[in-house]
């Protein structure tokens, strides 16, 4: 599956190394407090023993003795528990065409999963071209159904029955929960199920660009490219509120579009009214690794459990879950910048574009691998600012920016306008983009003050600068012209940084585009004070960034002159200062403290 643009936006972010981004990924969050109906202490009892296996039974009455196999089931039932197991359905993949025989992916994880407590039934299908859809939807439909009705005779709770996929499995799954009319041919309902777990699945068929070979290959075996089949095929048709939770997990390193695909149809969803779904992309995972659970510390494995109510997730897991539902509906928005919509024009994403984007996503940047970035949209800067009323953002040719973090950028127009600076306010179909968001943690606040460990924090991105013509240096390495509001901008007559005139150039761009210290801390009536924002509210949160010359002394020096070892004491990434400008800062910073010191004297 592929989109325009899409394997070249891939190999873009894939070779984009960005260096010294502010803050590490957070992995150390608060507990889970939901509880679940077995307790860790019995699932660990169960662990290691041998779970009973019922081989090919029949769920319906074979189509031909050849088709015996493919019509039948095999079921994993856990022993020795006195309590009935949930029950996880698992459909395999394999583009509707090959079985799993050769690649064992359901027994795998039947084998996991049944040393948890948990029922495993692995359905089989007929395969195309012989038997073309809607068969293996149908032969999917009735082995669930007979495993709804034999819930009691087999043991585990039809109260817990989860269907999940995997591929062309994730496809089948999510159409028969979401298409009443295939369980409904049983007398059964989708509301049967407790839940839906998609992994890397499919869920457009129909009017697609680009599609890759074995694609194109498997939808003419398997739907004879008939466009009305296609449509009624694709999961997507069939978005609905009233349908089963939905778990839908995708590998960074999936099959081209699969991630693209996963994210449109979780998006549906929820617009459709749907109020549990979640969908998450694997990191560092591909389309085969990420159904491999034998790794008792897997993502998969431990979100898959927490979906089938068996283990809650572990704390790191747990906060950065809660943090991406929290972020679907963020506290800010670009959508007011919509309202000027005669002013937004529609530009194509190519290779600089996507590198400013990767910049700001720092190393989880494989999540844009869910967008096509195919077109951004942006509204002229300058004709924004010429729109907003003077009282309202005051007059000059400086302009300062000043983000949701407190961060501040300066730029004259004579510096800026040959660039064609815009406003971006919308990436392919969105239109918010708070939603584009990195979520993170500091070990300490500070370097030099112990206390408890801050709490996660969310640095969104918002709307931000970017030029249409290609800028010199200065420009291209600052970063903190991005999580902009309506209320970022503020025209000046006076040059802010007139202070900083005269200081030797290796310290101005220090103090500047290099480094920007003047943009988060204070100094010489430069006035900057940059924060963290809450993952909870969005709220300004601790860690404020102190005027230069307030650090203590022998902070001061070690930040200038052992910067990774600070940097890393606080769990952030250092911003390294060139080593031409390192001792002529640190000078500078140590006499204006001492000036500073006299007065007060």
């Amino acid at each position: 599956m592929e989109y325009p643009n899409y394997k070249t936006q891939r190999l873009w972010i894939s070779a984009t190394l960005i260096f010294g981004v502010i803050i590490s990924l957070f992995l150390h969050f608060i507990p889970a407090t939901e509880s679940f109906p077995f307790s860790d202490a019995l699932a660990q009892s169960q662990e290691n023993q041998q779970p009973k296996i019922l081989y090919n039974i029949p769920y319906t009455k074979p189509a031909s003795p050849k088709t015996s196999r493919r019509q039948s089931l095999d079921l994993y039932l856990p022993v020795g528990t006195s309590s009935k197991p949930p029950l996880l359905i698992f459909v395999h993949g394999g583009f509707w065409v090959l079985s799993d025989d050769e690649y064992r992916i359901g027994p795998s994880i039947a084998e996991v999963l049944s040393t948890r407590n948990i029922a495993v039934a692995l359905i089989r299908y007929r395969l195309a071209p012989d038997y073309p859809h809607p068969n293996q939807a149908q032969d999917v439909a009735a082995g669930v159904a007979h495993l709804i009705r034999e819930a009691d005779k087999y043991g585990y709770d039809k109260k817990r029955i989860f269907l999940a996929g995997h591929s062309a499995g994730g496809h089948l799954s999510a159409l028969i929960a979401l298409d009443p009319s295939y369980l409904e041919k049983h007398r059964m309902s989708p509301e049967s199920l407790a839940g839906v777990i998609a992994i890397s699945g499919i869920y457009n068929l129909f009017n697609k660009t680009g599609v890759v070979e074995d694609e194109k290959k498997a939808l003419a075996h398997a739907f004879r490219n008939n466009p009305a089949t296609l449509k009624a095929a694709s999961p997507l048709t069939h978005v609905r509120a009233k349908a089963p939770p939905f778990l839908i997990l995708t590998a960074s390193s999936d099959t081209a579009g699969f991630l693209v695909d996963a994210r449109k149809f979780a998006t549906a969803l929820r617009g459709a009214g749907h109020q549990n779904v979640e969908q998450y992309i694997m990191a560092e995972e591909d389309h085969f690794s990420i159904v491999q659970l034998t790794n008792e510390g897997n993502m998969v494995r431990s979100l898959l459990l927490a979906f089938l109510k068996v283990k809650p997730l572990p704390p790191n897991l747990a906060k950065w879950t809660e943090a991406k539902r929290r972020w679907l509906n963020p506290p800010f928005s670009t959508t007011p910048f919509w309202n000027n919509e005669k002013l937004i024009r529609s530009y194509p994403i190519d290779r600089r574009f996507v590198q400013s984007l990767a910049a700001m996503y720092g190393p989880i940047r494989s999540e844009l691998l869910a967008w096509p970035l195919d077109r951004y949209y942006a509204i002229d800067l300058f004709s924004y600012l010429n729109s907003i009323p003077e009282q309202q953002i005051g007059r000059g040719d400086y302009l300062i920016l000043t983000n949701l973090r407190d961060e501040k950028q300066v730029w004259s127009r004579k510096e800026i306008e040959p660039y064609k600076p815009v406003i971006v306010v919308g990436i392919d179909e969105e239109r918010n983009l708070f939603r584009f968001v990195v979520f993170y943690s500091m070990l300490q606040e500070y370097s030099w003050k112990s206390g408890p460990k801050p709490p996660a924090m969310a640095r969104p991105v918002g709307a931000f600068i970017h030029f249409l013509k290609s800028p010199p240096e200065a420009l291209q390495l600052q970063v903190w012209h991005s999580g902009l509001t309506q209320n970022s901008f503020r025209l000046v007559e006076e040059n802010p940084l007139a202070p900083l005139s005269g200081l030797p150039k290796p310290v101005y761009d220090a103090m500047t585009y290099r480094n920007g210290c003047i943009y988060c801390h204070s100094f010489r009536g430069v006035e900057s004070r940059s924060h963290h924002n809450l993952v909870t509210t969005g709220a300004s949160a601790g860690g404020f960034a102190l005027p230069l010359d307030k650090y203590p002394p022998e902070v001061w020096k070690a930040f200038m002159f052992n910067q990774v070892e600070v940097a890393s004491k606080m769990g952030a990434s250092p911003n390294l200062v060139a080593d031409n400008a390192k001792q002529a800062l640190y000078d500078l910073v140590v006499e204006q403290r001492k000036k500073k010191n006299k007065l007060k004297k």
